[in-house]
């Protein structure tokens, strides 16, 4: 199963305590498996400090949900029950956390919730009334990862840079080999690993994981010169 988180920032590690709570299934990290809808998260994240929108996916076995592995509570649909779990989560007055599931899946409640939670407070309007109101007339869909043995189960795929350096060392290692005839494989990737050239490349900000493999390695070469 893909699974898309929205953001600007890639992901390489969940770390719980920077979730916010209050949120619709309670304080976790969200992922949802529509990724439209975390591009749009993304776009609407990054719009609000001009950064760039960034979606980080993860592949995750869904067998997990159901397997007894993991505690899930799961709303298929829009119903009165996911509005009041909502309200819960969602609340100043509940001790949170609200619930003890390591997982929750349902659909996500729109952003006109709090002023119709607040009407129906004041039996103003029924709860048919406040589900008809939330519920997004697209089908929407969202898991929250609520506790550390869940988040582990999510595996983040490696960003664009990460799969850059791991090509450019392949062909650093092959280089060093047509270079020095008498050298291992294993022998040319420990020498690219401890290289300084090595630390540039891993080094995002560097941008060193754009350029061509040739490139690095004449910058790799010139640094073997020097420790000679």
């Amino acid at each position: 199963m893909r699974l898309y988180h929205g953001s600007n920032i890639w992901i390489k590690a969940i770390d719980l305590a920077q979730c916010l709570p209050y949120r619709d299934f309670g304080k976790g990290f969200y992922v949802t498996d529509i990724e439209k809808h975390a591009e749009q998260r993304a776009k609407d994240r990054s719009s609000k400090d001009s950064s760039e929108p960034i979606v980080t996916s993860f592949d995750f076995d869904e067998a997990a949900l159901t397997d007894g592995a993991l505690s899930v509570k799961k709303f298929d649909t829009p119903s009165v029950e996911w509005v009041e779990f909502v309200m819960m989560n969602r609340s100043r007055n509940v001790p949170q956390p609200a619930h003890i599931y390591d997982v929750v899946e349902g659909p996500v409640a729109n952003d006109k919730m709090y002023a119709q939670f607040t009407l129906y407070e004041h039996e103003l309007i029924s709860m048919e009334e406040v589900l008809r109101r939330i519920t997004y007339r697209e089908a929407t869909h969202q898991l929250a990862f609520c506790t550390e043995a869940a988040v582990a189960l999510l595996k983040p795929e490696k960003s664009y840079a990460e799969v850059m350096v791991e090509f450019t060392i392949g062909d650093l290692a092959k280089y060093l080999m047509e270079d020095n005839t008498t050298l291992s494989m294993d022998e040319a990737i420990v020498a690219v690993y401890h290289s300084e050239t090595y630390k540039a490349l891993i080094n995002e900000v560097t941008g060193l994981y754009r350029e061509s493999s040739a490139y690095v390695y004449e910058l790799l070469k010139r640094e073997l010169r020097h420790k000679k």
